[in-house]
């Protein structure tokens, strides 16, 4: 249908109808066309998006949709592209914030509700989403794709990284957790970018425990694909006789090519990204560090990273559960040591120092010697997602999430002497 947006009912009120009566409303045809706005499109689009795989909830929502305009004598209002359009855009979302809560989508893409018709026009030409064509079939963005990395989710571009601060010496940094690729950079690259897949998938969700502990954290909004915030700006390789990922990749971990041809970035275009994208994410956790330093006579500074449990590219067979870095002992002192010797796992493996011993970050900011120290924990993904849907897996999460919980705490309450 064609797109009815008000900018005023974002928010929902007492009034509004459950999620439940809305579906059974619009399977029964029971709108009478004045009472159907794009806010009631993109929550019935939003349920079937959440409780059925996309096919089916296209199929779903277009049978009902057309029932309804037929209904209402209004079969000019149907409008194809548009309507695949947001319901392609809302599966990406959901995978991109790994829920299916309608308050979160709220929270972090008000685009989608606020203002409909810009949303569109990232992606499509006016020629191309208003022509016949588009209205009667569905017809691909002529802009720029949609996937994970090229989501718009305001009009301002999404700041370089996410913040939660509190007075505590424990920092906890999420470097790889970003999706997001700037559209004019996306245009340079391959479809192999698009769906960000070497992100260390929801992090954030997983350490969602930190503002109960009031544990500073900071998190990425970018995906590694753009530059990866984990390596040196001199772009250094981080492991000697190993294959390294670039300080901007240029493949996948699968070895797939990321660009276009002749479109690689070049030395202006990495200084580029250094500057607007890891400097600053750097200067913050610099600041964090300190700001921990000065108050607490010490800072510990946890590097949090998951993968996938097999990557042939850097490692053979099947990743343990827990890796823990610390460069060979090198990042630690003899307490924090004892602490990740010690610490019960339960049923999961736990290795230290083996495939990952740290990256740059947990390399470059520790100094034991001054109390600065930095861990490094590599999980398996297979301990919280469902790898064939790439989504979180609840049940799985939540024991994840428990021992996760007990280390940052202990961690939390180790004391050293200035």
């Amino acid at each position: 249908m064609q797109l009815k947006i008000k900018k005023n009912r974002v928010q929902m009120t007492k009034e509004e109808m459950t999620a439940r009566q809305l579906i059974e409303k619009f399977e029964n045809q029971e709108f009478k066309g004045d009472d159907f706005h794009h806010l009631e499109h993109l929550k019935v689009a939003w349920h079937y998006i959440c409780h059925e795989t996309l096919s089916v909830a296209k199929q779903k929502f277009h049978s009902n949709v057309f029932a309804l305009v037929k209904k209402l004598d209004a079969e000019d209002k149907y409008h194809r592209t548009l309507t695949d359009f947001m319901l392609d855009y809302l599966f990406h979302l959901r995978a991109y914030l790994g829920t299916d809560c309608w308050q979160r989508l709220e929270q972090e893409s008000l685009l989608v509700i606020q203002d409909a018709k810009k949303l569109i026009s990232y992606y499509y030409s006016d020629k191309v989403i208003w022509s016949e064509e588009a209205k009667a079939t569905y017809v691909e963005p002529d802009i720029i794709p949609l996937d994970r990395a090229s989501l718009k989710l305001a009009i301002e571009e999404p700041t370089d990284f996410a913040l939660q601060e509190f007075d505590s010496p424990l920092i906890v940094s999420i470097p790889h957790n970003g999706q997001l690729i700037p559209h004019h950079i996306l245009k340079t690259m391959l479809p192999s970018a698009l769906d960000s897949r070497d992100t260390d998938w929801y992090l954030s969700q997983l350490y969602s425990f930190l503002d109960e502990l009031e544990v500073t954290s900071i998190s990425a909004n970018y995906s590694r694909y753009l530059i990866d915030l984990n390596r040196d700006s001199s772009g250094k390789a981080l492991y000697k006789n190993a294959d390294n990922t670039e300080l901007c990749p240029t493949s996948t971990f699968d070895l797939e090519p990321l660009y276009l041809e002749d479109k690689e970035p070049d030395v202006v275009e990495i200084n580029s990204r250094i500057a607007n994208y890891w400097q600053p994410y750097h200067q913050e956790l610099q600041r964090l560090i300190d700001k921990a330093k000065i108050k607490y006579g010490y800072a510990i500074l946890f590097e949090a990273h998951s993968i996938a449990q097999e990557v042939p590219r850097f490692f053979d067979g099947k990743l343990p559960d827990f890796n823990f870095g610390t460069n060979d002992g090198k990042t630690v002192n003899a307490a924090l040591t004892k602490v990740l010797e010690g610490f019960d796992i339960g049923d999961y493996s736990k290795v230290i120092n083996a495939r990952f011993k740290g990256g740059f970050i947990t390399r470059h900011y520790a100094k034991p010697k001054e109390n600065i120290f930095a861990i490094q924990l590599e999980l398996s993904q297979v301990n919280y997602l469902d790898q064939a849907k790439n989504q979180v897996s609840p049940k799985a999460a939540a024991s994840l999430r428990v021992k996760l919980r007990e280390l940052l705490a202990e961690l939390k309450e180790l004391s050293f002497e200035a």
